[in-house]
C-alpha cells in the first residue's frame, strides 16, 4: 500500500528566533490581487508624506566664531577635521564629529580669503587680505602646539583672493588682482606660471580632482577661465550677463563643473562644449554665494543670499530639498562631507551649522528589517515622481 505524505520545508513557516515574527504565506497572483496598484499608490502617498513629516535636517551649530567664517577645508584623510577661517584673521581647527573647537589661533590681521591642505593633510596653507601667505605643519598627535608657529611666511607683493593646492603635487593655485598664478611650495616667493585674460581680479580658481593639470579661475567681470597648467595663455574664456561667485567641479565626471551666479541661478557645464550651459539650475530667490559636489558626484548643494541651502541631483533642474532656519541669516559657505552624509554651512550671522545630506536619514545602526523597510519606502518615492499627488510632497 502506497502512503502520499505532505513534504513542506520548516524554514518556510518557522521563525527564526523566538522573538521574530511569524512567518504569513502570501500568494503573488494577480488574479487575486486586483487592487494592487491602487494599494501600491497609497503606499507611494504615504512613504512620500512620512519622508517630509519624519525629515529632521539639522544636527547642530559649531558655535564659538566672534565673527562670520569666510572659508572651510576638509581634512582629506579622516573624517570629522575641519579647518575655519574667519574674517577676523583667525584660524579654527575642529573635530566636527564631536563638535569640538581643538585650536583656535590669530593667523592673519585680515580676512582669511583660503585654505588648502595638503601632503595628505600634513601641511596647511592659508592666505588672507593682508598680502600673506603662511604654511603650517600638522601633527596630528600634538594638535594646538602646530599652531603656535608657521612653518614658513611670505609676504606677497599683492592681496591674494583665493587659493587652492595641486591634487598630486606641490603646487597651487593663488588668485591675485590681474591675474591667477602657480606657485611651488618649495618657494613660495615667485610664480612658476601666470595665467590672465585682461586686467581682472581673479576670486576664485580650482583645480580639476581628476584631470589634474586642469583648472578654472572666475573673475571679476563676469567670466570663466579654463587653464591648462603645462600652457602659458588660458584655453577658453567664457563670458556671463552677471557675475560667477564660486564653482566646484564634479568628482566623477572630470568636464563637468557647477557655477553659482548673481542671477539666482546655478549653471552646469562641459568644458568640451563652453557655447552653452549644460544645465540651468532654478530655484532660488536671490544671488548664489557658493556651490560645492558630494563626493558620489551625484548630488551637490548650494548657499545663497536668501538665507537657504538648497540640494540639487545633477540631472534635475529643481532642488530636492531646502533648508533654512529662522536666526540663519545670507550663507556665504557650504561644504559636503567626504562621506557625502553631511553638509557644513557658514552663515554672516557667525555661526557654522551642520545638516544632513538627507533629511530623513537615519544616524547609527539600522537594523536589517527596517533598514529593508526604508529602501521599500524609498523606491516607492522614486517610481511614483511622475504622480502628481506623490510629486508634490
Amino acid at each position: 500500500m502506497k502512503v502520499r505524505l505532505l513534504s513542506r520545508n520548516p524554514s518556510d513557516f518557522r521563525r527564526e528566533t523566538a522573538d521574530d515574527i511569524f512567518k504569513i504565506p502570501r500568494n503573488h497572483s494577480a488574479a487575486e490581487h486586483p487592487f494592487s496598484c491602487e494599494r501600491e499608490y497609497v503606499r507611494a502617498i504615504n512613504a512620500a508624506k512620512l519622508g517630509k513629516m519624519m525629515g529632521k535636517p539639522f544636527i547642530g551649530a559649531l558655535e564659538g566664531s566672534t565673527e562670520r567664517v569666510t572659508s572651510i577645508s576638509l581634512n582629506t584623510e579622516t573624517l570629522g577635521m575641519a579647518t575655519f577661517g574667519t574674517a577676523d584673521g583667525k584660524v579654527q581647527f575642529w573635530n566636527v564629529s564631536k563638535r569640538n573647537k581643538v585650536v583656535e589661533v590669530i593667523a592673519h590681521e585680515s580676512e582669511v580669503r583660503g585654505i588648502c591642505h595638503s601632503n595628505r593633510s600634513r601641511l596647511i596653507y592659508t592666505c588672507s587680505l593682508d598680502g600673506q601667505l603662511k604654511q603650517w605643519r600638522m601633527n596630528y598627535d600634538d594638535i594646538v602646539s602646530c599652531w603656535k608657529q608657521p612653518l614658513s611666511s611670505v609676504l606677497m607683493k599683492w592681496t591674494p583672493h583665493c587659493m587652492d593646492h595641486h591634487p598630486s603635487s606641490n603646487e597651487f593655485l593663488i588668485g591675485g588682482p590681474e591675474s591667477c598664478l602657480l606657485y611651488s611650495s618649495v618657494r613660495l616667493d615667485v610664480p612658476l606660471r601666470e595665467w590672465s585674460w585682461g586686467q581682472e581680479p581673479v576670486h576664485n580658481a580650482k583645480f580639476n580632482p581628476v584631470e589634474h593639470n586642469i583648472a578654472c579661475a572666475l573673475t571679476k567681470d563676469n567670466s570663466l577661465m579654463l587653464i591648462d597648467c603645462r600652457q602659458d595663455q588660458p584655453v577658453r574664456k567664457v563670458k556671463m550677463d552677471l557675475k560667477l561667485n564660486a564653482f566646484s567641479w564634479n568628482p566623477m565626471e572630470p568636464f563637468i563643473f557647477t557655477a553659482a551666479s548673481e542671477d539666482y541661478n546655478v549653471y552646469t557645464f562641459d568644458n568640451r562644449f563652453f557655447k552653452f550651459p549644460r544645465r540651468v539650475h532654478r530655484g532660488h530667490v536671490n544671488a548664489v554665494l557658493d556651490v560645492d559636489y558630494s563626493p558620489t558626484g551625484r548630488e551637490f548643494v548650494t548657499g545663497s543670499y536668501d538665507s537657504t541651502i538648497r540640494l540639487w541631483k545633477c540631472d534635475s533642474t529643481e532642488s530636492f530639498d531646502v533648508y533654512h532656519t529662522r536666526r540663519m541669516k545670507r550663507v556665504l559657505v557650504v561644504k559636503v562631507t567626504l562621506d557625502a552624509k553631511f553638509v557644513l554651512s557658514s552663515s554672516s550671522d557667525q555661526n557654522v551649522r551642520l545638516w544632513k545630506a538627507h533629511a530623513n536619514e537615519l544616524i547609527g545602526p539600522i537594523q536589517p528589517r527596517q533598514k529593508a523597510s526604508l529602501q521599500t519606502c524609498e523606491s516607492l518615492r522614486e517610481n511614483s515622481k511622475t504622480i502628481q499627488k506623490s510629486g508634490k510632497f
